[in-house]
């Protein structure tokens, strides 16, 4: 019994000496939801672990309430409770644990409207938000000692009062301080009026191709609008009343339809007055190369079709303008290539492309051509390309013909942030344009192709919202198509003026083929494709 115990006692002795060299598995815990109190928009990045609340005009920013907050893994554990009612005012913290920890950052943003107008305005008010500073200008013959205040609003819709009121506001020789009210919280802003020598203005004129953006500035009362005609022609066409956009004393509008490469002449008035008489030329209607995809070659590989040919006898159409994921998918063989020209099903000419969604041996390719270049495979299951090509104009729609056969999702590696698809739900095509002055140091392409994506780096994923796009519009679609459907892509631009140094369009049978994400029973189809100005 003794010798027993002893042995007994050593085997404990020597267990607990015994280390645990087995490493913990590595898990990123993740926030995929988050339920809040008068919030409009969740916007979750993983890769930079943090959440952004966009917050209604009306929701008090220093007390958010979030009702429930959901994580990727069960097992996770927050350092505090996110629920309950925070000040969002400044970003909050949070180390999110499985088996190591993360900070995550959950931060608020708001907009307010905010406008400021008195009688006799010449322009638009000028707001400065972060000095809560208003500055309003009129004729130098009004009286800077009696004022009438139009309008007036600095803060929150229909929560917010003003001291004194704006009928009160009368005096603005020194300015009028104003105490604006909402939540409880005071601010104090100042409003000031200038004088002004000049009526009527012309801020800018920036031509398109079938357009022209107008801008002046005037007084408010009269009657403001302007007048354009193509050089050479007596007749003037008016652009005034509801064809305005109105802003205090200034005013704008969209001069079209306008011709290409054509010259124009315009004016601002307002009243009696007006500005001297400007011209301006119309850009180019350029289109897509191989836009119906009728010229393909081997002149890459003998594995799969590329959609140029060296010995076209239209030069643009000589070199690579669209690419695929076929260098990447045929690597394992000749059978999986996934971007074809498809005599059989088409619209306009003798071809379409034909996008193919498969299991390409251990990963899944979506089908897919795009303007710009395949680079390189990464590892066994990755790729690199390149997005653009050069091109300066502005189109204001895409149009094609779409075929669609809708797969349901039988393969799931990962999915992006905000978006709940699972397996069993149907998969989703895409087309999407975008033109813009990407930077190809910055966005680690070429100067030709400038905007790089690493399918394994989901931080290097086009950004519709990167600074460098000026002009988006894309078309999702999780059903399949009665045959052949027409599709209008209007293009929503941040900017009149900016002008752009490439395009990129990108057509996937599964939107989420970068996420290695969709069906495997997918099939898109796109022909016919043509920019409208």
């Amino acid at each position: 019994m003794k010798r027993f115990t002893l042995f007994s006692l050593i085997a404990v002795l020597f267990a607990g000496c015994i280390e645990n060299d087995i490493p913990l598995p590595v898990i990123h815990p993740r926030i995929t939801a988050i339920d809040a109190e008068g919030v409009s928009d969740v916007y979750i990045n993983s890769e930079r672990q943090e959440v952004v609340l966009t917050l209604e005009e009306q929701t008090d920013i220093e007390n958010v309430t979030i009702r429930s907050v959901s994580f990727a893994d069960e097992q996770t554990r927050a350092s505090w409770d996110l629920t309950g009612t925070h000040d969002l005012s400044n970003k909050l913290s949070v180390t999110l644990s499985i088996f190591q920890d993360y900070v995550w950052t959950i931060s608020a943003e708001q907009s307010i409207e905010r406008y400021c107008t008195v009688e006799g305005q010449v322009g638009a008010s000028v707001i400065d938000d972060v000095n809560r500073r208003v500055v309003m200008y009129v004729m130098d013959t009004q009286d800077k000692s009696d004022i009438t205040v139009t309008s007036l609003k600095l803060g929150p819709k229909d929560i917010t009062t003003y001291s004194p009121s704006m009928e009160q506001m009368k005096d603005f020789t020194e300015g009028q301080r104003v105490e604006v009210t909402a939540h409880g919280r005071t601010e104090v802003w100042m409003l000031y009026v200038e004088q002004t020598e000049t009526v009527v203005e012309m801020k800018y004129v920036n031509a398109w191709t079938g357009v022209a953006w107008l801008k002046a500035s005037g007084i408010a009362e009269l009657k403001n609008g302007f007048k354009y005609r193509k050089q050479g022609e007596t007749e003037w066409i008016d652009l005034s009343g509801d064809k305005l956009t109105i802003d205090g004393g200034a005013f704008s509008a969209a001069a079209e339809p306008l011709e290409p490469l054509t010259t124009y002449e315009c004016y601002a008035y307002s009243g009696e007055h007006k500005t001297e008489t400007y011209t301006f030329t119309t850009e180019q209607a350029r289109q897509l190369v191989n836009p119906s995809f009728e010229v393909f070659s081997n002149a890459e590989s003998d594995k799969y079709y590329s959609f140029y040919n060296p010995v076209s006898s239209i030069i643009e159409q000589q070199t690579k303008w669209w690419c695929s994921g076929n260098k990447g998918s045929t690597t394992v063989g000749e059978s999986y290539s996934i971007t074809n020209p498809d005599a059989n099903e088409k619209m306009d000419g003798r071809y379409s492309a034909r996008l193919e969604s498969e299991w390409v041996i251990i990963k899944f390719a979506a089908g897919n051509i795009f303007v710009g270049e395949f680079v390189r495979v990464v590892g066994t299951s990755g790729g690199v390309i390149n997005f653009g090509r050069p091109f300066e104009q502005r189109p204001r729609m895409l149009s094609l013909w779409l075929k669609y056969d809708c797969g349901i999702i039988n393969r799931v590696d990962r999915v992006p942030d905000n978006d709940p698809v699972k397996e069993g739900d149907p998969d989703r095509c895409q087309v999407f344009i975008a033109v813009g002055d990407w930077d190809y140091r910055k966005y680690g392409g070429t100067p030709d192709c400038p905007v790089q994506i690493n399918t394994l780096e989901p931080s290097t994923y086009f950004n519709p919202k990167s600074e460098a796009v000026i002009g988006y519009g894309s078309f999702v679609s999780n059903k399949s198509t009665d045959g052949w459907i027409k599709v209008e892509i209007p293009i929503e631009y941040v900017s009149t003026s900016r002008k752009p140094t490439h395009i990129i369009v990108s057509c996937a049978a599964s939107m989420l083929g970068d996420y290695f994400t969709g069906s495997d029973q997918s099939t898109l189809w796109v022909d016919g494709m043509e920019l409208h100005y």
